[in-house]
């Protein structure tokens, strides 16, 4: 068996997320943090049956993505104007147009998840 949870025997060095993801590295760790805030506020995460946020974290630095799936781009729009409320309150440094065409947010990590108290890279 081939996945990503099987790293010789060895468990997860940030353990698993809620959803049983295994969380390997701070990335894992912070994306899941996120998808967990988002979650809590009420919003809904992307599946194959319902719109709704995907956080993806390509690499091991810089900003994870977040991005709104629905339908129409109004509704994509108004997603993310309430995802940006969100983490301004609670203290993510983000800034728009993760895809180049205007839409999502490209997000850092909160310092005091990553030990990280830089505040450049924006």
């Amino acid at each position: 068996m081939t996945s990503r949870d099987d790293h010789d025997g060895q468990a997860p060095a940030y353990g698993h997320s809620f959803d049983a993801r295994p969380l390997w590295s701070r990335r894992d760790r912070d994306a899941a943090q996120l998808r967990e805030l988002l979650r809590r506020r009420g919003f809904v995460e992307f599946t194959e049956g319902s719109d709704g946020f995907v956080v993806e974290h390509p690499g091991d630095e810089g900003p994870m993505l977040l991005v709104h799936t629905g339908q129409p781009r109004a509704e994509r729009i108004a997603a993310e104007h309430d995802y940006a409320r969100l983490l301004e309150q609670a203290g993510y440094r983000f800034a728009p147009n993760a895809t180049g065409d205007g839409e999502g947010w490209r997000v850092w990590p909160q310092p005091a998840a990553t030990g990280n108290t830089s505040t450049d890279g924006a």
